[in-house]
């Protein structure tokens, strides 16, 4: 019964698929060759081709992802576009990276029936063994670019089954796949509604070939560090019990702080940037001030200083914000001072300063 249920929901995910062909928004190899093909003996057939291929025009020997593509073509699930090309640059597609890793993981394949997309044979694949949920893609859109998200569900789920069908929260997909070496950061960050390119979905689906046969592979500690903290702010665990007065652990508070400031920039005269949602029982205390020579006269101040956030400012988290400043081109130091803290007890224990113009540095300053 189970089976029947689990039948049908496959089927229903999929009847929403577009039944449209060569795929719009796809590679033309996907809708011509291998990679597009689910019918047997053209799988057989991919296979034999796949192992004549010794490069691609467009991706040498030089190229850092050069190893893991060649690996790729030679296990067969990836192949070149027409004209003799890999388009390593290209931003992946979910049909794409389904289809790439259905066929790396050596998953049965049923026979595309008429009328079915190219790659509907691999998503009913990827569906039946746990690697995709049915309610990831309700639009129906597999056309649509990957996002790294996306791909981490997959990857984890292919190196661990008891992650199937689980219902754990993105933020420990997300671990478990930098804990393994399968995600590495973009700048120190996860950025999990960032997109990849088809080489960086090669080299994913090879780390995760890797962690499946038992291998390691080298941890990025620092996005390593984020991914626990993203974790913990998820599942509640941002609180420190400081004999009854409860304080922001240092860690959260200055991952949100770093957030907002790393949001900001100057344009058109204003000082632009996003104030990130944060969690339940929390706040932003802001300080931002424009610094001028006092003899320009750009302020009233005395001491030259225009304060861009007062009592009447209004920013709201999960919204972008615009301030103007007065004579930008004569501003000296534009200072940032941001603390994260308890709603209710706020304890001021800590802020973090951004200092801009000529002088550009954080500075974090904690007290207790």
């Amino acid at each position: 019964m189970i089976k029947i249920w689990k039948w049908l929901v496959v089927m229903m995910v999929l009847a929403i698929v577009p039944t449209v062909q060569a795929a719009e928004g796809v590679p033309q190899d996907l809708a011509d060759v291998g990679e597009a093909s689910a019918d047997s003996s053209n799988n057989q057939a991919m296979g034999a081709k796949e192992n004549t291929i010794a490069s691609f025009t467009d991706i040498s020997a030089s190229h850092w992802a050069y190893a893991d593509v060649m690996a790729g073509v030679q296990k067969g699930y990836i192949n070149g576009l027409p004209n003799g090309t890999f388009a390593p640059d290209q931003t992946v597609s979910r049909a794409e990276f389904i289809k790439m890793a259905v066929a790396a993981l050596g998953l049965p394949i049923e026979e595309q029936q008429s009328g079915e997309a190219w790659y509907v044979p691999y998503a009913r694949a990827a569906l039946e063994h746990g690697l995709i949920d049915p309610a990831e893609y309700e639009d129906g859109d597999y056309a649509r670019f990957m996002s790294r998200m996306e791909m981490v569900r997959v990857a984890v789920k292919a190196i661990d089954e008891s992650t199937r069908n689980a219902g754990l929260l993105d933020e420990e997909l997300m671990l478990k796949a930098v804990e393994n070496g399968i995600i590495r950061g973009i700048n120190g960050k996860t950025v999990p509604q960032g997109t990849s390119t088809r080489a960086q979905a090669v080299t994913v689906i090879e780390r995760m070939l890797k962690v499946r046969d038992g291998g390691a592979l080298p941890v990025d500690e620092e996005v390593l560090e984020i991914a626990r903290i993203e974790y913990r702010i998820a599942i509640g665990d941002i609180w420190e019990d400081r004999g009854g007065y409860f304080v922001i652990y240092n860690d959260i508070a200055s991952y949100f702080e770093m957030k907002l400031l790393d949001s900001i920039y100057i344009e058109d005269g204003h000082l632009k940037g996003y104030l990130p949602v944060t969690p339940e029982g929390t706040e932003y205390h802001m300080g931002f001030q424009v610094w001028y020579d006092p003899k320009d006269n750009i302020v009233s101040s005395s001491t030259g200083v225009q304060h861009l956030i007062s009592a009447t400012t209004k920013l709201t988290p999960g919204e972008y914000f615009s301030l103007p400043i007065k004579a930008v081109d004569k501003a000296k130091e534009i200072t940032l001072a941001v603390t994260f803290e308890n709603a209710v007890m706020p304890s001021n224990r800590r802020t973090t300063i951004m200092y801009y113009l000529d002088n550009k540095r954080i500075e974090e300053y904690v007290r207790y």
